[in-house]
Parts: structure tokens; sequence; C-alpha cells
């Protein structure tokens, strides 16, 4: 007489595909609720960024693991890039090295600001590079993630990676 171990091993693989099924299902919905969807903005309250910003440092994408930094080239009349938040007027005015850009604020139903469309001036920057960063820096700002404010720096994340880091200038 034989016995037959494969019909009694089906109903053990069933209940263990259902259990692997279950956990899964369990898993994707935990991490669901810890992640945040990425097209959710976030930002401190637009009161709170008034004044000016100058980018001090630019975190690239990381890349195997390692941060790079950006060069931020200076420009020739010495102003460096940088942003300027005016809540009064609902207005992002800022210069790039080479031109100047503004954008209409407003904040959604959670605070977070969102950027109406960019416009600038158009000059043309003598140095190939730093066409390139104010390109890149406008993208950037146009495609964020969030903003976040530690005192007197403000964190701009954008959905490419990069973190631009930004020093509030003091007042006069």
């Amino acid at each position: 007489m034989t016995t037959n171990t494969s019909s009694s091993k089906k109903p053990f693989l069933g209940i263990l595909y259902r259990y692997i099924a279950f956990l899964s299902i369990l898993l994707l919905v935990s991490c669901s609720s810890i992640m945040p969807d990425c097209n959710v903005c976030s930002s401190p309250p637009l009161n709170d960024l008034n004044g000016r910003w100058t980018l001090v440092r630019w975190n690239l994408a990381p890349q195997n693991g390692q941060i790079k930094l950006r060069v931020i080239p200076q420009a020739s009349n010495s102003e460096q890039i940088f942003i300027e938040f005016d809540a009064s007027k609902s207005m992002l005015s800022g210069f790039t090295g080479c031109n100047h850009f503004f954008s209409k604020l407003k904040e959604d139903s959670k605070g977070a600001i969102e950027l109406g469309p960019i416009g600038s001036t158009r000059k043309m920057c003598m140095e190939n590079q730093r066409n390139q960063i104010e390109r890149d820096f406008l993208n950037v700002l146009e495609d964020y993630r969030s903003w976040q404010q530690n005192q007197n720096q403000l964190l701009l994340f954008g959905k490419s990676g990069d973190v631009l880091v930004f020093a509030r200038e003091k007042k006069n």
C-alpha cells in the first residue's frame, strides 16, 4: 500500500500561499500610511518665510549612496543666487546668478505654498555653466517636493532629489 503525499501537501501549500498574500497586503497598507504621496507638497507658512534667502549649498541627488555638492558660482557683480518671499503681495522673486525671476504664490488647503508660473528676464549669461545652473535652479523651484525651515535655514527639496539650502539674510 502506498500513500500519496502530494495530496496532503496541497492544503498546507494553499494555506501558506494565502498567509503570504495576506502579509504582503498588510505590509503594503502599513507602508502606504508611513510614506507620504510624492505629489503632496509641504512648506512652512508663507508669513514665516518672509524676506530674502541666499543659496549657500546645493546637494545633488544621491548616487550610489553618496551626496555630491554642486559648485555655486558667484555672479560677476558679486550678487549671489537668492529668493525673496513677500507674503503681503503673495510673491516670490529672486536672482539666478544671471536673470531675475518672479512668481505669484498661494497657499493650498493644508497651508503649503503653491507657485504660479515662473517668469524671468532673458539676459544671456556669458558662461555656459551659469546658464545651466540657472535652468537647473528654476527646474528645481518649479518642481519642488517640499520646503523645510530650521530657524535661519531654508531647505528646498526637489522631486529630482536635489536639496537646495538657503540662509536668511539679516535685515539691515
